[in-house]
């Protein structure tokens, strides 16, 4: 059997032939496009999620601990433990959530935001960036303000033990996992 021959090419573009919202919910839309297949000219169906931009905030003590949060998950049915994190608001600019965010669900605060990059949720159904920042000289600023469906808990964790919580399962979700590769990525602490 004779081997296929590698494609070197891009993928390309493929024409949107046709766009219907299909329901609104509180945290996504959904939007169904028709799109035509630039390699056979056939359409086809995409369903897409569409949701509020948001920000995960990586913020650090001068003692070199990572501020989290545990917090129930109505959809795990368990309490997670992930960085402080939360939807841009219109008009916002992902630095201003950051901060907002981190002294909502914390109480902290710290030097200004900086944003590291930008993750794409899963862009095989969903359109969402979760913007990274990172947060310097993060300390207790006052009272948490949550959400009234929120019941967060800020913990602070060394950074040692970071690697350790992750391999043991305590911290799984993606969001988390992929703000602290980007973070590492730029030169964080390992």
């Amino acid at each position: 059997m004779a081997e296929e021959p590698v494609r070197t090419e891009r993928p390309r573009a493929w024409e949107v032939v046709g766009e219907e919202e299909q329901g609104d919910w509180e945290m996504f839309s959904v939007r169904q496009l028709r799109a035509r297949s630039p390699v056979d000219g056939e359409e086809h169906v995409f369903n897409v999620a569409q949701s509020p931009d948001g920000v995960a905030v990586i913020a650090l003590t001068d003692d070199g601990r990572l501020v989290m949060v545990e917090q129930y998950r109505n959809p795990l049915a368990r309490v997670t433990l992930e960085l402080p994190a939360g939807i841009v608001d219109p008009g916002e600019r992902p630095e201003d959530a950051a901060a907002r965010e981190l002294r909502e669900e914390t109480g902290y605060a710290g030097e200004a935001a900086e944003i590291l990059g930008a993750l794409e949720l899963n862009p095989s159904w969903q359109r969402c960036r979760v913007h990274v920042a990172l947060v310097r000289g993060a300390r207790r600023a006052g009272p948490q303000d949550e959400d009234p469906a929120e019941d967060i808990r800020p913990c602070l964790l060394p950074l040692a033990e970071l690697d350790g919580r992750v391999r043991a399962g305590d911290v799984e979700a993606a969001v988390p996992l992929a703000a602290v590769a980007l973070w590492r990525s730029t030169g964080g602490a390992a």
